[in-house]
């Protein structure tokens, strides 16, 4: 994870007023399991994701370096920090569940400045 530490990564968009409130809410959630970082304080030669990606989904590193986004990004986030594991399982082993999730993280990401 680069110069990270070796916590699992969540990266937002830091100047998404609703990203920003939610982040903030899931770090008092996770406690010190997780590292919240802005899309924007990421170095430019970061080279697990892109900028324009991150603009468009949250995206979450686990510490063996694998990359979620959108609706799995916050799954894997609850299930490391030992919060509601059964989202997580159901996201990963019920195809419905998992394609109603992304369709409402993604109505939610194209229409977050309505939710700030």
């Amino acid at each position: 994870m680069n110069s990270y530490d070796k916590r699992p990564l969540l990266i937002y968009d830091g100047e998404c007023d609703f990203c920003i409130k939610w982040a903030n809410k899931f770090k008092t959630f996770t406690s010190d399991y997780v590292t919240y970082i802005p899309l924007q304080k990421i170095p430019l030669d970061y080279n697990y994701i892109t900028r324009a990606a991150c603009l468009k989904s949250v995206h979450f590193i686990n510490i063996n370096d694998r990359v979620s986004n959108g609706a799995e990004a916050i799954f894997q986030l609850f299930h490391t920090a030992n919060k509601a594991k059964l989202l997580f399982i159901l996201y990963k082993w019920v195809p419905p569940f998992r394609f109603v999730s992304e369709l409402i993280y993604r109505w939610i990401a194209r229409n977050r400045n309505l939710f700030s």
